[in-house]
């Protein structure tokens, strides 16, 4: 068997093309009208600068950001009230698709800024109610670039400089109005995952995902993602969810979630982990297993699934805080119950943060993953032969920081991944 490998999701670059009409009359009324309708629209505020291309504190940056993205707007008149609606799909870390601590500052300040400068726009929650009015929506995201100036995202360890980026989107058309980019200080970004994302057992990179990420790329006159539009009722409800989880209303964020689930677009592994997480709130610990089994069958039936158990620094034992660590043997027996009935093998994958030396962490990650492995094979035999424990130290980490706390949990991941098996299986599950 072979590791799985994480493939990114290239950026695709669509391309229309006009027709030409020979001659007049009514051909050439169209050709006329459709290079009107191609004709950019002018700023809102006749050559507004774009952001310096200087790291800058985050509140700067995002202030200039916000400015630029708001004053350079190509975009069409609000309705008769004269005031656009506009909505906000929360921020997120582009390496990994979660809310930080960093990015959630970002929106806060981005909503003042909007209060205090654009009295023309109405901001309004990220709600099904609101997404009825077809509003303007902003997205946006982060993530480590090697220097200022600079747009390719960097895998280097410990980044300076974080790229920071949003577009305004004009559910009216389907249509990219605006984005702007500016940098930030590496020291004033924190990773650290919001509370739901802190607490979600598992991740994956998600094609919501790379939808929402393909709209952040999108350029003024560039559609939005069509499966982005498509989930987007699910989104509003996940973030409803995640509202009422992290303000300690389990059984409503249970609800939204269960919810969610049902949308298009919404069978969403964030959506599993709330259901998983709400249940363990509310203390149903059978229900909260049978969501955590949902949850990697989700994983195994996508190919991809890391799970986040946290070990002690520099060892392979698992955090021995109940608190922590408590539903680990449920987790592994879940993963290990719903692998075996399926014509499967499965390979272990363990990572390790950037500390320390690269020997090292070859040795640390495969070992986390042995002992992954060992866990899975005293729940269910079968999987002896079925399963391979290989470890990739630090060569792919998700944060990057090196903190070896809370922040940077998902560079410590186990990740399972279901592959071809070079035997029959069939005659193993008799």
């Amino acid at each position: 068997m072979r590791p799985a490998r994480l493939m990114l999701a290239g950026l695709g670059l669509a391309v229309l093309a006009a027709c030409a009409h020979p001659g007049g009359g009514e051909a050439q009324g169209s050709s006329r009208e459709a290079l009107a309708s191609r004709t950019p629209l002018p700023m809102r505020v006749a050559d507004a600068p774009t952001p310096p291309k200087t790291a800058q504190s985050l509140d700067q940056a995002v202030l200039d950001m916000t400015v630029a993205l708001f004053d350079r707007a190509r975009i069409d008149p609000p309705g008769p009230s004269g005031r656009y609606d506009l909505v906000i799909d929360p921020l997120i870390d582009r390496a990994t698709g979660v809310q930080s601590v960093t990015t959630r500052g970002m929106e806060q300040r981005i909503g003042a800024v909007v209060r205090e400068r654009y009295r023309d726009f109405e901001l309004r929650p990220f709600t099904s109610a609101s997404l009825a009015e077809k509003p303007i929506i902003l997205l946006g995201a982060i993530t480590p670039v090697a220097g200022a100036g600079i747009i390719p995202p960097t895998r280097e360890p410990r980044p300076n400089v974080y790229r920071i980026w949003a577009v305004l989107g004009d559910l009216r058309t389907g249509k990219v109005v605006s984005h702007e980019t500016s940098w930030v200080q590496g020291d004033v970004v924190d990773p650290t995952p919001t509370g739901f994302f802190r607490d979600s057992p598992t991740w994956a990179n998600e094609t919501i995902t790379t939808a929402y990420l393909q709209t952040c790329a999108g350029n003024p006159g560039d559609p939005i993602d069509p499966r982005y539009l498509e989930a987007l009722q699910a989104q509003a409800l996940v973030a409803d969810g995640i509202r009422a989880y992290e303000g300690g209303e389990p059984r409503q964020a249970l609800s939204f979630y269960q919810a969610a689930l049902q949308q298009p677009g919404g069978d969403q592994l964030k959506v599993r982990n709330g259901i998983y997480l709400s249940n363990r709130a509310l203390g149903d610990a059978a229900a909260a297993e049978r969501a955590f089994g949902d949850v990697v069958e989700h994983g195994l039936d996508r190919g991809q699934l890391a799970v986040k158990f946290l070990f002690r620094p520099g060892t392979t034992e698992f955090w021995p805080n109940r608190e922590i660590s408590g539903d680990y043997p449920m987790w592994l027996r879940q993963i290990a119950h719903r692998t075996a009935p399926r014509d499967v093998c499965l390979a272990m994958v363990g990572h390790a943060s950037p500390t320390g030396s690269a020997a090292w962490n070859q040795r640390l990650s495969l070992g986390r993953a042995q002992t992954v492995r060992q866990s899975l094979v005293s729940e269910e035999a079968v999987l002896a032969r079925r399963t391979e424990a290989e470890g990739a130290g630090a060569a792919a980490p998700l944060v990057g920081t090196g903190t070896d706390d809370l922040a940077d949990a998902l560079d410590r991941r186990v990740e399972f991944a279901p592959e071809a098996c070079p035997f029959p299986v069939t005659a193993q599950l008799r």
